[in-house]
């Protein structure tokens, strides 16, 4: 799989980790990123995300603040990373399991600068958390949840090979109290490995690193609607 450099912290798997990528770096987040995430985190042009945008830079420093102190609690629950290309901060991920009760399933999140949008930057990112959490917190399945006005991150979840299990769901903006309709998406442990057996099985090499960008349409078809 990718590369991984866990230079082992105080944190639950450690908080100086890497994951590299195609072309980008995924690391947790850490005091001084606060200026960089901001410039995401504070874009008066968010709609459909549930606690952004950010009013002031404040908001930002403390969410900062807390997500590097998650990366040394007992018993961690979010597991916040930010996204870099060429050293540069453009945008965060995370896979969550406060949702889960016994730790069963995680959920995943992303975000990318408007600035760099378009790239396949999120595809890239949330494919790299997608292994992480399956291969590091002992889960068996993996959420995903987007507006069903949020075609982009629809996409993202589809071509990480996650399944559309639920197109009727609502979910209500506690910043505007706006309520919208929600896709979720599911991939189980059983359907991860699977897809990586048949990307190699099809591309002959065992060893062979999968490519991060739409890495699986070649061997599963796209699933249409929801099962």
């Amino acid at each position: 799989m990718r590369k991984s450099d866990d230079k082992q912290g105080s944190g639950a798997i450690g908080e100086h980790m890497e994951i590299k990528t195609e072309r980008l770096t995924l690391r947790p987040v850490r005091i001084g990123d606060e200026k960089e995430i901001h410039e995401y985190a504070g874009d008066k042009e968010i709609t459909m995300m549930f606690w952004l945008p950010n009013d002031t830079f404040e908001e930002t420093a403390d969410f900062v603040k807390r997500t590097a102190q998650e990366w040394n609690a007992e018993g961690q629950t979010d597991f916040e990373f930010v996204i870099l290309l060429k050293g540069k901060i453009i945008g965060g991920c995370d896979a969550d399991l406060s949702h889960s009760e016994d730790r069963s399933y995680a959920t995943l999140g992303w975000i990318i600068n408007k600035a760099y949008r378009n790239q396949g930057y999120a595809s890239e990112a949330a494919s790299a958390i997608l292994d992480y959490a399956f291969e590091n917190l002992g889960i068996d399945k993996v959420y995903a949840q987007c507006d069903i006005n949020n075609p982009a991150s629809f996409g993202v979840m589809r071509r990480i090979g996650m399944k559309c299990i639920n197109d009727k769901g609502t979910r209500t903006y506690p910043r505007t109290g706006k309520t919208s309709g929600e896709y979720t998406c599911l991939i189980t442990r059983n359907e991860w490995e699977e897809r990586n057996r048949l990307w190699r099985n099809r591309h002959g090499d065992q060893n062979k690193a999968i490519p991060d960008i739409n890495r699986y349409q070649s061997c599963m078809e796209a699933h249409d609607g929801c099962i």
